[in-house]
């Protein structure tokens, strides 16, 4: 007589499989919540280096790279004879700042580069322009309230800036850089470094020669569309190669 086997009743599936799911969904948007809690404060400096700082976070080799060749500049420029003496050098925010004081680059109430100030400029832009020529160049003319009024034909300080900055971009351009790279700009006498005057509203005549400069910028450029941007304008927008 045969034996009626019986079978075994297969376990029934659990109906709290997606209790798993949604604990991690749960998760995800706590930390969500907190890292927007992390980012609510209302010092907008503050939330922009938290933002940089995420930024490079996710793109650490491009700001590595980016880094790491402007303090190489920096370091080739800082070290040249015909410039170390002659210049302040700064690489801060992904950018190198080369400053000449006016002394240097020109003359007394001279709107024009001085002779023996030309092989340390163009030492300079032979240098940068040997790194990459591709290079973003940004110089700032700066002045100081006074030297203007005793050159004929220039009515400001603004006019002083324009036309120093104007000079030093042509340099670049004489030398072989795109004049699409450069962007020659004014800030005439709205940023010294010093006091312009005593509190009798006297000139500080040992300060006004630090007022005069010129700073010229060096922008790593980076990402297929590169934008630079001073205040409300943009200077370059254009379509580079990787």
């Amino acid at each position: 007589m045969a034996l009626n086997k019986q079978k075994a009743p297969e376990p029934e599936e659990s109906g709290d499989g997606w209790l798993v799911s949604y604990a991690d969904m749960m998760t995800l948007i706590a930390c969500f919540f907190i890292l927007m809690m992390a980012f609510a404060n209302y010092d907008p400096a503050g939330f922009s280096k938290k933002a940089e700082e995420l930024s490079k976070s996710f793109n650490k080799d491009q700001y590595k790279s980016s880094d790491i060749k402007l303090n190489e500049l920096s370091d080739e420029v800082a070290k040249h004879p015909d410039i170390e003496k002659k210049a302040k050098i700064t690489v801060k925010d992904s950018e190198l700042a080369i400053t000449f004081s006016g002394s240097v680059l020109f003359g007394e109430k001279s709107p024009d580069i001085d002779s023996e100030a030309l092989p340390a400029l163009d030492t300079l832009i032979d240098i940068i322009r040997s790194r990459d020529p591709n290079y973003k160049i940004i110089i700032e003319g700066h002045s100081d309230p006074y030297e203007f009024r005793s050159m004929p034909g220039i009515g400001s300080a603004w006019e002083l800036g324009a036309l120093r900055s104007a000079k030093v971009l042509a340099r670049f351009e004489y030398l072989g850089f795109n004049p699409q790279k450069l962007v020659a700009v004014t800030k005439g006498d709205t940023e010294p470094v010093a006091e312009n005057v005593d509190e009798k509203g006297q000139p500080i005549l040992e300060n006004l020669p630090l007022n005069r400069r010129v700073i010229i910028k060096v922008i790593e450029p980076i990402g297929e569309a590169q934008k630079i941007k001073f205040g409300l304008g943009v200077y370059f927008n254009e379509q580079t190669n990787p």
